[in-house]
Parts: C-alpha cells; sequence; structure tokens
C-alpha cells in the first residue's frame, strides 16, 4: 500500500514526506548480477522520466522554478526513487497540461490530479511490478510564468519493495499460538470473543508462514494516515503454552499496517493485505466477525 500526499495552496493545511533512498549497491547485488529492485526503480524513473513529452517551444531549465521547487504531490514512502526535470513552454497552465495528458505514450493510465490556482498537477501512472516496484508515477505540475508562458514541473516517481530480513520472522521454535480479536473503538460493537490458543504443528506452521509472508511496509512515518480505529486481530507465537511470546503479529494498524515484533522487540511495520485476516480466521477453523 502507498500514499499520495497532496497539498494545494488554498486546501487546508496539510504536509507530503519527499524522500529518495541513497543507499549503495551491495557487493552480493553485483556478484549476483541481476539488479536489485532499487536498482530497478532507478533505471525505471530514467525511463518514466524520458517519457515526457515537451510541448510545443518548450525549453529546458536548470533550475527550479521558486514556484516549483516543492511538488504539490508526491508518493510517502521510505524507499522513494524521484527523478525530476523543469521546463517552460508557451501556453496557459491548464492548456499546456492538457496537452501533454494528449500526447503522452498510451501505456500510461491516468491518475489523481490537483487543481490550482496557483499550480496544478496530474498523475500518470504505469502499472506496478509485483514484489518489486510498488507504484510507477509521472507526475507534471504546472504553474503560470508570466508572458504567456508556463513552469512545468516533471516527477518520474517510482517506490520499490525492499526485501525482509530473514530475522524478522517468526522464530521457528514456535509451537502455540494464541489468536485475539481485539475490541473496536465502535461502542456499538459486540464484545469480541475469548482468545483461542492452538497447538496443532500444522496450524501453527501456515499461520507463521502465513505471517512471514507480509511484506514490508515502505509508507513514511509522515504519512497523513488515519489513526486505526481499532478492531483487528492479534497473533501471539510461543514455544509452549504459557511461555512468553516469540513473535506477536497485530493489525490493522494505522495505514493498512500490521505491527510486528520478535523476541519483545519492535520490528519494521508489515502491510496488511485485504485477505490476511480472512485467511488467518480459516486456518485457525474460526467464525469470527472481524470488524
Amino acid at each position: 500500500m502507498l500514499l499520495m500526499a497532496a497539498c494545494a495552496a488554498m486546501a487546508a493545511g496539510c504536509a507530503a514526506t519527499h524522500t529518495t533512498t541513497t543507499g549503495p549497491v551491495t557487493e552480493a547485488s553485483q556478484a549476483a548480477g541481476s539488479p536489485t529492485p532499487r536498482e530497478r526503480a532507478v533505471a525505471d524513473a530514467a525511463a518514466i522520466l524520458r517519457a515526457f513529452v515537451v510541448p510545443p517551444g518548450g525549453q529546458r531549465l536548470h533550475t527550479a522554478p521558486d514556484a516549483l521547487k516543492v511538488p504539490i504531490t508526491t508518493l510517502v514512502s521510505t524507499t522513494l526513487v524521484d527523478r525530476v526535470s523543469f521546463w517552460r513552454a508557451p501556453g496557459q497552465p491548464r492548456a499546456v497540461l492538457a496537452w501533454e495528458q494528449a500526447h503522452l505514450p498510451r501505456r500510461f493510465t491516468l491518475g489523481d490530479a490537483d487543481f490550482g490556482p496557483p499550480s496544478w498537477d496530474r498523475t500518470f501512472s504505469l502499472a506496478p511490478v509485483p514484489g518489486v516496484l510498488n507504484a510507477r508515477d509521472l507526475v507534471v505540475e504546472v504553474t503560470g510564468a508570466g508572458t504567456g508562458q508556463t513552469a512545468i514541473r516533471v516527477d518520474a516517481q517510482v517506490s520499490w519493495q525492499p526485501p525482509r530480513p530473514a530475522a524478522e520472522r517468526v522464530p521457528s521454535a514456535a509451537r502455540v499460538v494464541t489468536i485475539t480479536q481485539l475490541p473496536s473503538l465502535d461502542p456499538h460493537a459486540r464484545r469480541p470473543p475469548a482468545p483461542v490458543t492452538i497447538t496443532g504443528p500444522a496450524v501453527v506452521r501456515r499461520l507463521a508462514a502465513l505471517v512471514d509472508s507480509l511484506q514490508l511496509s515502505t509508507i513514511g512515518p509522515d504519512a497523513p494516515c488515519p489513526a486505526a480505529l481499532g478492531g483487528g486481530l492479534r497473533l501471539r507465537f510461543r514455544a509452549r503454552a504459557g511461555g512468553p511470546p516469540l513473535a506477536v503479529a497485530q493489525g490493522p494498524a494505522a495505514c493498512g499496517t500490521v505491527r510486528f515484533s520478535v523476541g519483545g522487540k519492535r520490528q519494521p511495520a508489515l502491510q496488511l493485505t485485504d485477505s490476511f485476516i480472512p485467511q488467518v480466521l480459516k486456518i485457525a477453523g474460526l467464525h469470527w466477525k472481524v470488524p
């Protein structure tokens, strides 16, 4: 799950996190001979930026116009590659943006838009690459530059999926799991059923594998997400009944994530999928209605 933060000058106050990763290419990835997800994101962003079609009479700018130094729309991601260019072209801003929309390659699909004044933008997207590239966007922002000219900001934004370290998984020593339905914040909601403890080895292994299949969340810490509304499930994995938790998974949390800890130590958040809670209930043989 990725979030798009948009802040227009006339809208109620909001803020966007604009993070670009700059980590080095590892020796392991070089030895493997195949590009890492981050390397693919860097190459993809460069290709997306080249797909921008320069309007008639357009000229590239070597510095950002003051009004376009900060984009009004950006992906909120901790693994964001953002490549940007600036242009100036004859015409009014909305007409220039409409021209770009009509002339972009057909492989781009129309996305969200923000409406000015003082600036307007439109997102054009490519399909993600599952497990590798989470989002692939071209964002074109325009604003008036005086004397019948339009200033243009072009962002190629690609978010890549980082691998989940082996240490951030349910320990293999887990033999017991306790599933708890968490109370909803809705005062009219029914009281949750009593927690259920499962000791069947096959079921415990399947539930651990399900948690381990979740990907790391790449949503930034400053993402404008609403708070979680309660409800959901908590899974506590133990080596024996009554023993200390080896791992705990709980969700949904804010921004559609799963909070995860191993040995009492908080781990990076995981990304909740639509099927996670239904799968937990199915594997465990529970017929709960989880809000």
